[in-house]
């Protein structure tokens, strides 16, 4: 009979100094093919003519932009966002300077904000390979628990937690006072 084997989980390896410059590198690179989308969008929100160049610009640096997103994607830490997710739909929706033109006023400013939110993820994600180089130091983000700013608070004060007692006491109060006028009221009609 065959033992089935279950693979242990492996300890993924601290990168080098070396993969952490080459990863802040091809991010730095991701970031400048990015900015220069920015001029796209300007040409394509102004109104002067889109040349048969303009296009095949913009079609290799969307190319290009791609294939730097897949390859940043997969070098680039776990808990580590650097907005992969809006890069790839805005590429997915932009397919031309000619066809942003043409698009609706709300759809154009929808992607401009797509953009910034990306670009504003990208610089993030190059300062904190920055720091990581400089330090050699990954930092772990954890996922907070709490929700809103009073909880956040509570969380920051030591996670002591607000006692429900009062609360009970109130609603009891409540309950007796209610049945009580409801008791009298029938008794006196």
């Amino acid at each position: 009979m065959a033992k089935a084997t279950k693979a242990l989980p492996t300890a993924k390896k601290k990168p080098t100094p070396a993969e952490i410059q080459a990863l802040l590198q091809d991010t730095r690179t991701l970031l400048t093919h990015w900015t220069r989308i920015r001029d796209f969008i300007s040409l394509a929100l102004g109104s002067e003519p889109i040349t048969r160049e303009h296009e095949q610009g913009f079609l290799e640096l969307k190319s290009e932009t791609a294939r730097d997103q897949r390859v940043v994607a997969q070098k680039i830490p776990e808990d580590l966002r650097f907005g992969a997710d809006k890069i790839t739909d805005f590429l997915r929706q932009a397919i031309s300077a000619a066809h942003l033109r043409g698009l609706p006023a709300a759809d154009k400013r929808g992607l401009v904000s797509a953009w910034h939110v990306a670009s504003v993820m990208l610089h993030r994600a190059v300062g904190a390979l920055e720091y990581i180089g400089a330090t050699q130091h990954i930092v772990k983000h954890k996922k907070a628990a709490a929700h809103g700013i009073w909880a956040i608070k509570q969380q920051a004060a030591g996670g002591r937690k607000r006692s429900k007692a009062p609360l009970i006491i109130g609603a009891v109060i409540i309950i007796a006072a209610a049945a009580a006028a409801a008791y009298f009221l029938l008794l006196g009609a």
